[in-house]
């Protein structure tokens, strides 16, 4: 199937009414097959529901002619193979469920009525139309400056997508076809760039006022690095830049006007205006992004070693507060294997994102070079990784320009992994293709 355009891959859950019918298939359903088999007039139809909220396809089709029915083959068809993945011998069953969907990814499907023919036993296949499609199938990408190396990614309120870098001191602003729309000078120097759970560079995200603000760490040879916190007004005007009185700043996140800035050592929290209002002290976790989900304090966390939990691998933690001394939902799990690189397992994620609904979250995961998806705390399908000799579709991992430390050390080159996801208000996924340059964008 050819979608008419890019975003029409969005109706993940109308009927696809893709059908391919070979001329011998529509022939054979026209004839009739000896006593007691029935004449159709065509193919038995089948409709399609794909929904990404819960990773399935539902398949409805038409109930055929009683007489010497025997059963419905249900058929996914993959590599142009026929595989029966279910039998209903009811007639009157004629709805089947598809769980646990990949995204990106065509499915094919056709059911089969099979009917007696004849008093000798055989049978007859009476195969329906063919119907495809997916959930978050692939909708477009475009290419981002050279050198850019995106990494982290902001909506805002009405509806541009603003993007960040490690590589450069720049906001890039596209709409959501990909189509730019200028960038916004923060940093006229180098940015001084950190490795602790992932790369950590600029960050940035929108108050309720519809001002954005970044932090980042501005490097000068043989210094420390020099944190700075910069905040535009909507139309792109910068309004000022103060200087941070801490180690190195990693992560913002903003609740309306609540500011969240955390670095090495601590948490602070500011108003809109830059003005101190509480700080807390960070545990003895790496934290690779924070954010705010339905009004909760959430971060992408790595124990170092075994944490108070007991966590073997990274997490995203839903908190009770800023303070983190409380914790409403954990999304991930531990390996059952040394090789495992399963479903829900998290090796080095380095962003993640809600949905408008709130009801599922995105991660990317790129130590396993993938978006893993939950929902209600539990695993619910994922995109990207690698098959066999196939390489992945997404650049998580390459190398840049990295401190050794803190302490005026210079840059050195190291590979690393990087990655940024955003939503849009409706439901499309934005993925920071960091080492390949680009933006990705897939369907709700």
């Amino acid at each position: 199937m050819t979608p008419n355009s890019n975003d029409d891959w969005s109706m993940t859950r109308a009927v696809f009414p893709f059908c391919i019918t070979l001329a011998g298939i529509l022939l054979s359903a026209c004839l009739p097959f000896g006593a007691g088999a029935p004449r159709l007039d065509g193919p038995p139809s089948l409709r399609v529901d794909f929904d990404s909220a819960t990773a399935s396809a539902h398949l409805t089709w038409q109930r055929p002619p009683a007489t010497g029915f025997l059963r419905y083959e249900v058929e996914r068809i993959q590599n142009d193979e026929y595989r029966v993945v279910a039998r209903l011998v009811d007639s009157s069953d004629t709805t089947w469920t598809d769980d646990g969907l990949v995204g990106d990814r065509a499915y094919r499907y056709r059911v089969s009525c099979v009917f007696a023919a004849g008093n000798e036993g055989k049978e007859q296949r009476f195969p329906s139309t063919v119907v495809e499609g997916g959930i978050h199938r692939f909708v477009s990408q475009w290419q981002v400056s050279a050198g850019l190396l995106p990494t982290r990614m902001v909506f805002s309120a009405d509806g541009v997508l603003h993007v960040l870098g490690v590589g450069a001191g720049w906001v890039e602003r596209y709409d959501r076809g990909g189509n730019a729309l200028g960038r916004w000078q923060f940093n006229d120097k180098d940015n001084a760039c950190l490795e602790t759970a992932t790369v950590d560079g600029p960050s940035a995200a929108f108050d309720g006022d519809g001002n954005l603000h970044v932090v980042y760490n501005v490097y000068h040879e043989g210094e420390p690095p020099q944190p700075q916190w910069t905040k535009f007004d909507a139309e792109g005007h910068r309004q000022w830049t103060l200087p941070l009185k801490t180690v190195f700043v990693r992560h913002i996140a903003i609740d309306d006007r609540r500011v969240f800035i955390e670095s090495i050592s601590h948490l602070q929290q500011f108003d809109t205006e830059g003005e101190l209002t509480e700080q807390y002290p960070v545990p003895p976790l790496m934290v690779s992004s924070v954010g705010f989900w339905n009004g909760a304090f959430a971060a992408l966390v790595e124990p170092l070693g075994y944490d108070t939990a007991g966590w073997q691998a990274p997490r995203l933690v839903v908190y009770g507060s800023a303070a983190r001394d409380g914790v409403d939902r954990v999304f991930g799990r531990d390996p059952l294997s040394s090789n495992d690189r399963g479903a829900g397992l998290l090796k080095r994620p380095t962003d993640f994102a809600a949905d408008p609904t709130g009801d599922r979250v995105y991660v990317v995961n790129a130590g396993h070079d993938r978006i893993e998806v939950f929902r209600e705390g539990r695993y619910l399908t994922r995109w990207g990784g690698t098959a066999g000799a196939a390489a992945s579709a997404f650049g998580f991992r390459g190398t840049t320009s990295v401190l050794a430390d803190v302490s005026g050390s210079r840059p050195q080159d190291k590979e690393v992994v990087a990655g940024g996801i955003a939503c849009d208000h409706d439901g499309f996924v934005y993925v920071a293709d960091t080492f390949n340059g680009r933006i990705q964008k897939y369907a709700p």
